[in-house]
């Protein structure tokens, strides 16, 4: 789950709104906003609220803007009070700005201040009763908003852009312990039980992958070359997971990264294997010189999954695998205009 910061930054490119006399345009960091005219001048000093950004109640009235937040419910069943984006005569505007106060300097995070908590969605229920975890069966890497750390990816740098499918992650691999080789799999926050039966597998949400015979035969083979633990991740999709169905009647799956002994493969290798394998993998859009535009560009459109409906977003990551002092493991995610805007994006679940 990535995580929420309010920082104390800039403001930049203040440009006239096309249709509204009384707004103008500007960015922070990555994204669009709207704000009133006149209020500010480039590099003023502001504190921004990422959209999916919860604010107490009393909080919202202390800043007099109450009527720009939605009330919705979280993981948790209370009404709480979230920032989300909106269209102001016909521009978009992702998240909340506000004069920074007296005392805060730029690059501060202020969150702590405000009260400002991350938006978690209403639970979704998945099939698989959960068992304890395993330090050697891990989560899948939080994965950032590029629009909030438009410059961990550099200019130039070579990336690759895979499409980001509207699913449920999953994961499944070996363990190597005691000499026994012992199989796993999981939704993107529990490790599952394993099923009784091989049908009860074919039948579960996060075993199923096991049963494609490409994903048994890399996993295996992994094991034979004497690797003591392998994880593939990937996405569920299909009919009764989200509301995109991707034309899917039953479920499917792709895979978009695979762990060796700790390790993410860099992308190459990884492609190369679930060629050789015929496992599905998430699409890939672009590979090439990494720009914030070009990121932006392979956002929106059709689905290269399938269906009648647009992409969610995309997923960006180096060709070779690094780490970064902010967020750790350089994966980012960009989603789409299209999807920010549209009905699914209001109605989004999480799981566990």
């Amino acid at each position: 789950m990535s995580t929420i910061r309010v920082e104390v930054t800039t403001i930049e490119d203040i440009r006239p709104h096309s249709n509204a006399d009384a707004l103008e345009l500007a960015t922070v960091g990555g994204w669009q906003v709207c704000v009133r005219k006149g209020i500010y001048q480039n590099g003023d000093p502001i504190v921004y609220f990422e959209q999916g950004t919860v604010l107490p109640r009393e909080v919202a009235e202390r800043l007099n803007v109450t009527q720009y937040l939605k009330e919705r419910t979280d993981i948790d069943g209370n009404p709480v009070l979230v920032i989300h984006r909106v269209r102001l005569r016909g521009e978009p505007s992702f998240g909340l700005v506000v004069e920074a106060e007296p005392g805060v300097a730029v690059g501060q995070d202020v969150a702590d201040r405000y009260g400002a908590t991350k938006y978690n969605p209403p639970l979704k229920l998945m099939a698989g009763d959960s068992v304890t975890g395993h330090p050697q069966f891990p989560l899948y890497t939080d994965i950032e908003n590029m629009r909030s750390y438009p410059d961990v990816l550099l200019p130039g740098e070579e990336v690759v852009i895979t499409e980001k499918i509207h699913g449920t992650n999953c994961r499944v691999g070996f363990v190597v312990e005691g000499g026994e080789r012992l199989r796993m799999a999981g939704s993107r926050g529990l490790r599952r039980k394993m099923p009784e039966s091989a049908e009860a597998m074919q039948q579960n949400t996060y075993w199923y992958p096991h049963t494609l015979p490409g994903v048994a035969e890399l996993l295996a083979e992994l094991e034979r070359r004497g690797h003591r633990q392998a994880v593939i991740f990937g996405e569920v999709y299909g009919r009764g997971i989200q509301a995109y169905t991707y034309g899917q009647n039953a479920v499917a799956f792709r895979a978009f990264d695979l762990m060796v002994d700790g390790k993410y493969m860099d992308y190459g290798e990884f492609a190369s294997l679930c060629a050789e394998y015929q496992i599905e993998s998430v699409p890939l859009l672009y590979r090439g010189e990494f720009s914030l535009a070009v990121a932006k560009r392979f956002s929106d459109g059709e689905s290269l999954v399938g269906g009648a409906h647009g992409r969610e977003g995309v997923v960006v990551k180096p060709v070779r695998e690094r780490h970064d002092l902010k967020i750790g493991r350089v994966i980012l995610k960009y989603v789409g205009d299209g999807y920010l805007f549209g009905k699914v994006a209001e109605q989004d679940t999480t799981d566990l």
